[in-house]
C-alpha cells in the first residue's frame, strides 16, 4: 500500500468511528502493520490525524434531505400548508350613493356643540344621501389608559349620552344610510373588556354594534382596521397609518398612501395635491374635528373644527373640505 493511500485509509477509518484515540491505536495497530499501539499513535500525530479534525468533520457533515414521495406535477401548491394570515381589505361604498357627508372626531360627550350642530345643519341643507362617521365619534375617557380626573370618571353617563347622540343622528337623517367607522378611541371599549373583563369580551350583547344599538338604528359598522373606498377616494380614520399628523398632515398622508385619501384623526384641516408623470392629480386631505379645541391635555393645540362632503360622479370623487369657525362655515 502506498503511503498516500495508507494515510487516507487510516484517516477515513478513524473518522468513521466513535473510538477514542487510545482505543483506536490499541485495536488497529496490527491491521496497519505497526508493532504496537504507540507506533500507530506517533504516525497519526505526524500525519495530523486528530480527534479535533474528526469533530469538525462531524459538524460539517452534510445530512442528506428527506424527500417525500409525491408527484409535483399533480400539486398546485407543492403540498405547502395554507397561510393562517389574512388580507385586510377596504370596504367599498355602494355605487348608487353619490353625496356623502363625513363627520370625524366628535369625541362625544366632549363635543363642541356649536360646531357639531353647524356641521349637521349644513349636511341637511346639502341633502346628502349618506352619512359617514369617520372614527372617534365617542371618546371613552372613563376607560382610557390615560390618567383620569376623578370627577370626570362616569362611564355610565358617557354610555347614556353616546347612545342618545346616535339616536339623535338617526332621527335627523331618517332615510339615508349611516356608516360608523371605528377609530382608535372606539378601540378603548374592546380593549377595556379584554384587559379588565376578558370573560365578558365575547358576549354578544357586549359587542360594540350591539351595545350601542347600531343594529337597531340601521347603522352599518366599519371595523377599525378597514378603510372605505368612495369612488377613487380612500377614506380612513387615520390611526391605521402609523406616524400620521406632522406639520402638514395631508402631505404626510400623501407619502404614506400615494393615492386619493381622506383622514380625520389629526383634528386639522389640510390638503395636498400632486401631479404624476401621467399628468394625473392625486389629492390627500385631513379634516377638522368637532370636539373642544383646547382640552386640558392640549390647551394650545393647532386643532380646528371642520368636516367634509364627498361627491362622486363617474367613479371620480370630489372633496369639499369644510372649516368651521365660531359656529359658522368659512
Amino acid at each position: 500500500m502506498k503511503m498516500e493511500d495508507k494515510i487516507v485509509k487510516i484517516r477515513e477509518h478513524f473518522y468513521s468511528t466513535n473510538l477514542s484515540k487510545t482505543d483506536f491505536h490499541k485495536q488497529f495497530f496490527e491491521m496497519y502493520g505497526y508493532q504496537n499501539a504507540d507506533s500507530l499513535r506517533k504516525f497519526m500525530i505526524k500525519k495530523n490525524i486528530t480527534s479535533k479534525d474528526r469533530s469538525a468533520q462531524e459538524i460539517n457533515k452534510i445530512i442528506p434531505p428527506i424527500v417525500a414521495n409525491y408527484n409535483l406535477e399533480t400539486l398546485d401548491n407543492f403540498g405547502i400548508e395554507e397561510s393562517i394570515g389574512k388580507e385586510y381589505l377596504s370596504a367599498k361604498l355602494p355605487p348608487h350613493l353619490k353625496k356623502i357627508g363625513i363627520l370625524s372626531d366628535i369625541h362625544f360627550p366632549y363635543h363642541d356643540l356649536q360646531a357639531l350642530t353647524c356641521a349637521i345643519k349644513h349636511l341637511k341643507e346639502q341633502e346628502i344621501d349618506c352619512l359617514y362617521l369617520n372614527g372617534d365619534i365617542q371618546d371613552f375617557y372613563s376607560i382610557s389608559r390615560h390618567e383620569k380626573e376623578k370627577d370626570m370618571r362616569d362611564f355610565k353617563r358617557e354610555v347614556d349620552m353616546n347612545r342618545d347622540f346616535l339616536q339623535r343622528l338617526r332621527d335627523i337623517f331618517r332615510t339615508i344610510p349611516i356608516y360608523y367607522k371605528l377609530g382608535n378611541h372606539e378601540n378603548r371599549f374592546a380593549r377595556s373588556l379584554q384587559l379588565q373583563a376578558e370573560e365578558f369580551a365575547q358576549i354578544h350583547d357586549l359587542q360594540f354594534d350591539v351595545f350601542f344599538r347600531l343594529d337597531k338604528l340601521g347603522i352599518t359598522m366599519i371595523e377599525d382596521w378597514q378603510g372605505m373606498e368612495m369612488g377613487n377616494l380612500l377614506v380612513l380614520h387615520g390611526h391605521e397609518l402609523y406616524g400620521g399628523g406632522g406639520v402638514n398632515p395631508s402631505q404626510n398622508l400623501f407619502n404614506k398612501t400615494i393615492c386619493n385619501t381622506l383622514i380625520g384623526h389629526v383634528h386639522r384641516t389640510s390638503a395636498t395635491q400632486k401631479k404624476t408623470g401621467f399628468k394625473e392629480f392625486i389629492n390627500t386631505y385631513s379634516t377638522g374635528c368637532l370636539t373642544l379645541l383646547s382640552p386640558k391635555y392640549m390647551p394650545f393645540s393647532m386643532h380646528n373644527h371642520g368636516f367634509a362632503i364627498v361627491e362622486i360622479e363617474n367613479g371620480k370623487s370630489k372633496v369639499k373640505n369644510i372649516q368651521i369657525k365660531e359656529g359658522k362655515i368659512l
